[in-house]
């Protein structure tokens, strides 16, 4: 039988107060927090990927500024990679690795132990696809070992989460966003077509950095795209359902008890289905 490790994971939607709930977690149950996002591996983008260093105070972290941003490009593999030590540390320090980001492909990776297939590229053939890897090869990463995992989703009503997402958005601009990818650029030489490739804040600042849009339009631009954001994250957690995953959703991070689910599971209780799935809330169209 492959080895499980014992963690908990805390995700869902942009602006929901996940990283609040993984260090409030932390420190009732001696955890170190395992970041999982795509963009706060990059260092210096600190406002843009909502890193909140400031909250988690003494609980240590894992997988924030671990990379450049003008010469690096963290893929899936490096990530599954860098997590899988992470919490293979946190369990040899006798801890709770505690997972914590709301990006659902990695965390998807992660619970479901993907195998990531390797190996160079293939000769290039006119006319042909190429493919990214040679999915005949030897797998590039194999888990080392399994999770098992309670995973706890914040679950705010999506009329709730647009306005949390405005207000977090104005606070990070008043905070200095702005600035922020400017140095990026200036400072760190991180190209405009590298923010290109970091999307959102990065793309839509970037684009006001060099003209091309005025501040109101880059504002209102950013906000529908991080609120169309939110709703890819949410079909994603559907298909983690579907897959067989509980996700434990928690309205607005406190109904049911986040810390009494955590005890009971690290207690090795079996804990009843979630109360709520996502899969059977109906938003309907917006008018």
């Amino acid at each position: 039988m492959p080895e499980k490790v014992t963690i908990i994971a805390v995700t869902g939607p942009t602006a929901t107060g996940k990283t609040a709930l993984a260090v409030k977690l932390a420190r009732r149950f001696g955890g170190e927090i395992v970041s999982v996002d795509s963009r706060q591996v990059y260092r210096h983008m600190d406002l843009g990927t909502g890193k909140d260093l400031e909250e988690y105070g003494e609980v240590p972290f894992h997988l924030i500024d671990v990379a450049d941003p003008a010469t690096q490009v963290w893929n899936l593999s490096d990530f599954c990679r860098g997590a899988f030590a992470a919490v293979a540390g946190i369990r040899e320090r006798g801890r709770l690795p505690i997972l914590c980001g709301g990006t659902a492909l990695y965390l998807d990776a992660l619970l479901e132990g993907y195998r990531l297939p390797g190996g160079a590229l293939p000769p290039r053939e006119k006319g042909a696809p190429r493919s990214s890897a040679d999915r005949e090869g030897a797998p590039s990463f194999t888990p080392p070992f399994e999770l098992d995992a309670l995973v706890i989703g914040v679950l705010f009503d999506r009329a709730v989460v647009r306005d949390r997402i405005e207000k977090r958005l104005d606070a990070r601009f008043r905070a200095g966003m702005t600035e922020e990818v400017k140095r990026l650029h200036d400072e760190f030489g991180v190209s405009w077509e590298k923010m290109e490739f970091f999307g959102l804040e990065y793309r839509e600042i970037a684009a006001f950095l060099q003209g091309k849009c005025s501040f109101e339009e880059m504002r209102q631009t950013l906000l529908d795209r991080i609120r169309q954001f939110a709703k890819r994250q949410d079909i994603f957690f559907r298909k983690i359902e579907r897959s067989g995953v509980a996700i434990h959703w928690c309205r607005e991070g406190r109904d049911p008890d986040p810390a009494e689910l955590a005890a009971r599971f690290l207690a090795g209780e079996t804990l009843p289905p979630p109360a709520v799935r996502l899969a059977e809330i109906d938003y309907g169209k917006r008018k």
